[in-house]
């Protein structure tokens, strides 16, 4: 497995993904998208299930081309488990690290090339943690 220039290993995920590839079977697969539960708390999750009383934004983060669906006064959640994108290379037999997080999976963004009707229901009852720092300038 490589990680590929620019990619989005989010937070100290780095430290568990030998764990963490121990536990996927790749053969036969292009694309791996796995949610990994390890059985203890390894980090907090800043993606959050929302509902009606939570304060919702949008903005623009870094590196991104549309905006996020963010929520304001929640704090990041206990999370026992690490989501996991892989792409078979092309050239050879390796995986390229697409995106790895504390958390469970979510669907892509719905302005991402790779949304679906998933992504777009999805997006509408789940949120980011709302961070300054993410936040692109305008």
């Amino acid at each position: 497995m490589f990680d590929r220039f620019r990619s989005h290993l989010h937070g100290d995920v780095i430290d568990l993904l030998p764990e963490v590839f121990a536990k996927i079977t790749t053969v036969d697969r292009e694309i791996v998208i796995e949610e990994i539960d390890l059985g203890r708390i390894v980090g907090k999750r800043v993606c959050v299930e929302t509902d009606g009383t939570d304060e919702i934004v949008f903005a623009r983060r870094h590196r991104r081309k549309g905006l996020t669906r963010f929520v304001k006064g929640r704090e990041p959640e206990d999370c026992s488990t690490v989501a996991i994108v892989l792409k078979r290379d092309e050239y050879s037999d390796t995986y390229v690290c697409l995106t790895a997080y504390v958390g469970a999976h979510s669907e892509p963004e719905p302005w991402d090339r790779h949304a679906t009707l998933e992504s777009e229901s999805f997006w509408q009852t789940h949120a980011l943690i709302w961070d300054d720092l993410e936040i692109a300038d305008s």
